[in-house]
């Protein structure tokens, strides 16, 4: 339904944003797409992305043919044998249909990408030049990109990409949490979690009267908790993942994206939890800005970490 609400929207808004171009990049959904570590065995008869279409679709039980896969091989992991292959794959007709919506708005798609890499792109054209080096000394560093229904985790050697993983926790199940502890609406949860001063309840006060007394009385707190370690814990798989592919190279850094990373108080907590020094990054902070663009709804002057998506996907291929 939001995607059919998005498709329908799609003209009025280029229509009242007076948009100067008819070219278009669109990105798949990371809820609609799988991303999947396979290791495989090479073979110079097919095609790595057919030899991982046969063995996604059957753990999906459906027809290879009905998926659009494309594949990373991790170059440099310590897998006997076999070849490590970060695989995405989507629905063909899912693909087709958000062709078709551009087509239907009387837009030129000239790239189709995928979130994960859209993120790193984003990171990329704002990294120093050391962290953007080769991909043999690049500095290894974990990417979550914290979104409302899900987050991506992508770690990368400098610029080159060697693990993706998409977590299904996001700030909307923060905020779930707190409509259920609160008996309050997603909306009200959603304010309340924005103004948090801490994530975990506080103690009640004491007494000031410098002996023992009875603790004050306080109304409920929401307690995330539970969210923050099932983020954490699969933050931490990822690396663990990681460890065993690349075991000389650590994660050094984690850097936050995605409009979760605005609430600072998750992001420490994670990066203290994981033991990594930590940054987040305003993905706009390299775009040329005249100030005379118009723009509604979205303070440009401000940090937007939530736009790295859409900022990648303007730094991405036009390839189509």
């Amino acid at each position: 339904r939001r995607l059919a609400f998005q498709i329908d929207a799609l003209p009025k808004l280029l229509k009242r944003g007076r948009f100067k171009t008819n070219r278009a990049v669109c990105a798949v959904p990371a809820g609609q797409m799988v991303c999947k570590h396979l290791q495989l065995i090479p073979s110079e008869d097919l095609p790595i992305e057919k030899l991982a279409a046969s063995q996604i679709g059957a753990q999906l039980n459906c027809d290879p043919n009905a998926l659009l896969v494309r594949c990373r091989v991790v170059e440099g992991a310590k897998v006997q044998g076999r070849q490590e292959v970060i695989v995405f794959a989507a629905a063909r007709d899912f693909v087709a249909r958000l062709m078709g919506a551009l087509k239907s708005a009387k837009l030129e798609p000239v790239g189709i990408h995928h979130e994960f890499v859209a993120g790193l792109r984003a990171i990329d054209a704002i990294a120093s030049p050391g962290e953007r080096s080769s991909e043999t000394d690049g500095v290894p560093t974990l990417v979550m990109d914290l979104g409302a229904g899900s987050t991506k985790a992508v770690i990368a050697h400098g610029s080159r990409m060697v693990f993706a993983r998409s977590i299904e926790m996001g700030c909307r199940h923060m905020d779930e949490t707190i409509a259920h502890q609160l008996r309050c609406t997603i909306q009200e949860a959603r304010a309340i979690r924005l103004n948090l001063e801490t994530l975990t309840p506080r103690a009640a006060a004491v007494a000031a009267s410098g002996a023992a007394g009875p603790a004050r009385p306080v109304g409920p707190e929401p307690d995330l908790t539970e969210p923050m370690e099932i983020l954490t814990d699969e933050a931490s798989m990822c690396l663990r993942y990681h460890r065993m592919l690349f075991p000389d190279r650590p994660v050094e850094k984690v850097i936050f994206l995605g409009g979760g990373s605005r609430q600072r108080l998750v992001c420490e907590q994670l990066a203290r939890s994981l033991r990594l020094a930590a940054q987040c990054v305003d993905p706009m902070a390299r775009l040329a800005r005249s100030g005379k663009v118009p723009c509604e709804g979205l303070d440009v002057t401000a940090p937007q970490p939530g736009w790295a998506t859409a900022v990648g996907m303007c730094l991405s291929p036009t390839d189509l």
